[in-house]
């Protein structure tokens, strides 16, 4: 297949760049997005002069960046900053697994729609590795500044949204062609272990992500570990202490289960991005295990080897244990841990403290049952 033919999905070339900034430059949405942000203050008296003031210091910024590596590079300090005022303390292992002459897929959990992928690419970064290309689903990408952002940053669609099963499988294929076309390429990439966040903090992979990797395999001939070996699997472990969607995650469980359904507001996808990127976490985690090598043609043994190395993995914080004794009949304590959790979710209804109690908790269980199966 022809890199024409991935044009609607794939991310932007180096000769794209230049034209893609500019046309950021020039977009009403984007810069009152910013201005919004950075000068609320300013913004709400005099909104067309601090739009013109950005405008005129991105046009500054982006006039040197010319490839994808120049504008990541350029991002790396913002990166940084950001990570500095949202997170206490950010710990990565396993890396060192990892062979710089491979490429590999990662396949994480999913917590944060933003942060899980550009976390990993941090690490890669900071461990003198080439950052992934990011899977991320069309539905995350209904503001056209949000879907040119991304592809700059290396992310791809996953057509999330198109209904007809002949273009779904169409969708499909394309989609497994163009990760064996990154691999291919030395590109590596970064999936989610299933669509959408765990909300209910049930990490466990999707057998249909990994079927999905192997059409283009399959379509060559290939058994399901030939293309498996071939994309060089690597499950992948992020641990958030505190989740700043935590509470809106709850909400939406609760909504489902009482009343079988949940309609998302227009732009709570896009929400939950910026509340991701701008929240307090504590402290994060993230644990690469070594690349999976397995004897099997079976996807669900694939499955659950990901999932294995992921709970076996995770880094458990001191909120994961009160969550999970108060699941479990016990009483807060008052420890500093428990008062901290008190505080957090003083006035939250108890039906959905009920949820938060579960998704906190749910990381100490597939811990434990995963540890049990290693040591059978």
């Amino acid at each position: 297949m022809s890199m024409q033919s991935f044009d609607d999905i794939r991310a932007y070339h180096d000769h794209e760049v230049s034209d893609v900034l500019s046309s950021l430059l020039e977009d009403g949405e984007f810069l009152s997005f910013l201005a919004q942000n950075k000068f609320p203050y300013l913004n709400r008296f005099l909104p067309k002069w601090t739009q013109q003031r950005i405008q005129a210091g991105l046009s500054r910024h982006f006039n040197a960046i010319d490839s994808i590596q120049s504008w990541q590079a350029k991002l790396a300090p913002h990166v940084e900053k950001l990570l500095d005022k949202t997170i206490d303390d950010f710990s990565i292992t396993g890396i060192d697994q990892l062979d710089p002459e491979k490429t590999y897929v990662f396949v994480s959990n999913h917590r944060d729609i933003a942060m899980d992928p550009l976390l990993v690419n941090y690490a890669l970064l900071k461990a003198g590795l080439s950052t992934s290309k990011v899977a991320i689903g069309d539905n995350l990408l209904s503001r056209q500044f949000v879907a040119k952002l991304m592809r700059l940053n290396k992310s791809f669609v996953v057509k999330r949204s198109i209904s007809g099963r002949r273009e779904k499988l169409q969708a499909v294929q394309e989609l497994s062609e163009y990760i064996h076309h990154c691999i291919q390429g030395k590109q590596h990439v970064w999936i989610a272990q299933k669509e959408g966040r765990a909300k209910d903090g049930m990490d466990i992979t999707d057998t249909a992500v990994l079927k999905m990797m192997h059409m283009a395999g399959r379509k060559l001939g290939w058994e399901f570990k030939q293309s498996m070996d071939f994309l060089g699997i690597v499950p992948v472990s992020i641990c958030y202490e505190w989740d700043p969607c935590d509470i809106d995650k709850a909400k939406e469980r609760h909504a489902l289960a009482q009343f079988g359904r949940y309609e998302k507001s227009q732009d709570e996808d896009f929400r939950s991005i910026v509340k991701g990127l701008q929240g307090k976490k504590g402290r994060v985690a993230l644990n690469f295990g070594a690349p999976l090598q397995l004897d099997t043609n079976s996807p669900e043994q694939w499955s659950d080897a990901i999932d294995t190395t992921i709970h076996s993995q995770y880094r458990l914080f001191e909120n994961n244990h009160i969550a999970y004794q108060l699941l479990n009949g016990s009483k807060l304590s008052s420890t500093p841990e428990a008062s901290k959790w008190k505080k957090r979710f003083k006035g939250v209804p108890s039906d959905i403290q009920k949820k938060i109690v579960e998704y906190y908790a749910k990381p100490v269980e597939l811990n434990i049952e995963a540890l049990k199966h290693d040591g059978e």
